[in-house]
């Protein structure tokens, strides 16, 4: 089961590579799956950390590709790494180099890929971090909204979300905010695809999307990060020795997962917009490079 994934089987299943596990959802019958909550939330040390952030200038649409693969998370084809359940990567989805003594890329596309065209955009985004734990009662907030062009600049997009998502089934959701952590990679929080990186703020939250000023979609899963940069100067995504933290970027990130009230279902994105394959790109991943931060780990980010 690719639950890892995408959690179905779909038609759109070769397209994109690692989404559900990238966020999950949260639900009753997930917490009844065993999810450990504390008694009661705990507050974040020192009170609540509220971070605010703009972005525009620098836009760019992350395009499905394969993912070259990290030797320090993901081993060797003689001694693999890296594929714990729901935020690793499969064996069977990995391939190797000529006499098999490496891993080279993921078998499919996925949405952290060195592909993307520069667009448009802008984005305004406050969190609230209150509550440690992942929680039902947690007290963390956000407001949050971006608006960006498709490559072809022929669609415009607006995200909007408002509710935190307080308890996560695969991992910790630190109560629908985090601040000032290690985030992917090797922390076994999100997916493994992403490199471990110091992050500033990231909420997990329910949002809407419109599609040339029409609603299209409701509850969508919503994940938002503010880290230290991960691309290179040709905006190639890095292994964890490449992070750089002189300079911090703003990830916008719609999966193919809707929260309902059973739970995370598959669902992917109605973005419109149409690769070169005739396939709809079932995901958004946009990046906003010239941003301006307050608040976190250093006060003032430009």
């Amino acid at each position: 089961m690719m639950r890892s994934f995408y959690g179905f089987k779909h038609p759109l299943a070769g397209v994109v590579l690692g989404m559900a596990g990238l966020l999950g959802a949260v639900s009753q019958p997930a917490l009844a799956r065993g999810i450990q909550l504390s008694s009661g939330p705990r507050a974040v040390a020192g009170g609540p950390l509220v971070v605010t952030s703009k972005g525009e200038g620098d836009v760019r649409w992350i395009l499905p590709g394969k993912r070259p693969l990290d030797p320090k998370i993901f081993g060797t084809p003689a001694a693999p790494l890296g594929f714990e359940p729901d935020v690793g990567v499969p064996i069977a989805m990995r391939l190797t180099n000529a006499d098999g003594s490496a891993w080279t890329t993921t078998a499919m596309p996925t949405p952290f890929s060195d592909k993307f065209a520069r667009i448009s955009g802008y984005y305004a985004l406050k969190t609230v971090d209150v509550t440690l734990d992942d929680s039902p009662a947690s007290k963390d907030k956000v407001a949050f909204s971006a608006s960006f062009t498709s490559p072809d600049h022929n669609i415009t997009y607006k995200v909007t979300s408002n509710r935190v998502v307080p308890v996560g089934p695969v991992h910790t959701f630190l109560g629908g905010v985090g601040s000032n952590f290690d985030f992917h990679g090797k922390t076994g929080i999100g997916t493994k695809l992403m490199p471990t990186m110091p992050t500033l703020t990231t909420f997990w939250g329910v949002g809407t999307l419109a599609v040339n000023g029409t609603v299209v979609a409701k509850n969508r899963l919503v994940h938002v990060m503010v880290t230290c940069s991960v691309r290179d100067a040709d905006y190639k995504l890095v292994f964890d020795d490449g992070v750089d933290c002189s300079h911090i970027h703003t990830h916008v990130i719609l999966p193919n997962v809707v929260v309902t009230p059973n739970g995370p279902m598959p669902s992917p994105v109605p973005t419109g917009f149409i690769l070169p394959n005739g396939m709809e790109q079932p995901f958004l991943h946009i990046m906003y490079e010239d941003i301006k931060v307050d608040g976190g780990w250093a006060g003032k980010h430009r």
